[in-house]
């Protein structure tokens, strides 16, 4: 095997989603030094050159110049037969080209002098960049950055079924870390329950999540609450025990499928302050929330008050209006995508 050969022989290990690449030992003068590389890295580590020779080395000497121009030097005093040296490289994230030349002296007489060529890669630990308004159903797409550079996505989608759709792979050719990029898929016939997405940077690193864009807002009878109060009182709770029912309907049929919780969101007429009208409607969203609760949901619950911020009919300030004292109640696999519905993320568990 030439020495060109050998250096484009590397052994690609995955375990756990983290890939580690260690180059074969290769012919000649490095095969003396039993010389390899770990030559993919994340996070803190640091690549390295190996070496492990089938004879005692006396001494070991390296020198680098790195593709950008940076000069090092690597050293080491005497290792035995058998044993193993790591010398690592220090080096930015990314990836860089490498001219060394080697010097070596053995224990039992004679030297070694020879140049070599090789990279080496170090990528932070890879961070996946996606919120639930980074997925457009209508659009068929999904937005998503990471911080590596790029190698490849994949897409599985999910129906209502539970059976798969589609699976959507595509090459993202080494886009650089940070750059926005969007998934498209094709129509489908089938609602979408649920959606599982992975992403690899070059060096083999990936990141999975899954997407549950799955939302229902169930529908139900408003509940009255006296003037200033949020105290649920016994008149109202048939109607939420009506939509309790609509709410286990739901699980029943979906909830085997995906991770579901119950969002409840509150809003108020213009009557009062903007401040006391939104603590008013976080009161009594979380009323609302707790019934269930005790009524024996056994799911996560969430809930938000919005006050006067979303008018359902528009007024003037200090109109009594029934109409915008009101509540949502959305099942949901995930955090409710900001609207303008629901402008705000601050959710608050029950």
């Amino acid at each position: 095997m030439t020495r060109t050969m050998a250096r484009q022989a590397a052994s690609w290990c995955f375990a756990l989603g983290l890939a580690l690449a260690t180059g074969e030992a290769i012919a000649g003068e490095e095969a003396r030094l039993g010389l390899h590389f770990q030559s993919l890295v994340s996070g803190d580590e640091q690549p390295a050159i190996v070496v492990a020779p089938p004879e005692g080395v006396a001494s070991l000497s390296v020198q680098l110049e790195r593709a950008d121009g940076n000069a090092s030097r690597l050293s080491s005093g005497p290792i035995g037969a058998g044993a193993r040296k790591v010398l690592p490289v220090s080096q930015p994230f990314g990836e860089f080209g490498y001219s060394a030349h080697v010097d070596a002296t053995f224990v039992a007489g004679g030297k070694t002098s020879f140049d070599i060529k090789f990279s080496l890669t170090r990528v932070d630990k890879l961070k996946l960049e996606l919120a639930p308004e980074d997925v457009h159903l209508d659009k068929r797409t999904l937005g998503f950055r990471i911080n590596n550079p790029a190698k490849r996505a994949t897409l599985e989608l999910y129906g209502k079924s539970g059976a798969k759709l589609a699976t959507v792979e595509r090459d993202l050719g080494g886009a650089a870390g940070g750059t926005p990029l969007t998934f498209t898929w094709e129509p489908l016939k089938e609602e979408i329950l649920y959606m599982d997405f992975k992403v690899t940077d070059v060096a083999g690193f990936w990141k999975g999540i899954r997407l549950s864009p799955f939302s229902v807002d169930i529908p139900h009878e408003e509940v009255e609450f006296e003037s200033g109060k949020w105290d649920i009182r016994a008149s109202e709770q048939p109607k939420l025990q009506k939509t309790l029912g609509l709410i286990k309907e739901a699980l029943d049929k979906y909830g085997k499928l995906i991770d579901i919780r119950l969002y409840v969101a509150g809003y108020t007429d213009t009557v009062g302050s903007k401040e006391a009208n939104r603590t008013l409607s976080q009161s009594r969203a979380r009323a609302i929330a707790g019934w269930y609760a005790k009524s024996g949901l056994r799911i996560p619950i969430f809930y938000q008050g919005f006050g006067e911020e979303v008018l359902a009919k528009p007024t003037a300030d200090e109109t009594a209006e029934q109409a915008n004292r009101r509540a949502l109640y959305i099942l949901s696999g995930q955090i409710p995508a900001s609207s303008p519905s629901l402008p705000r993320a601050n959710w608050t568990k029950l």
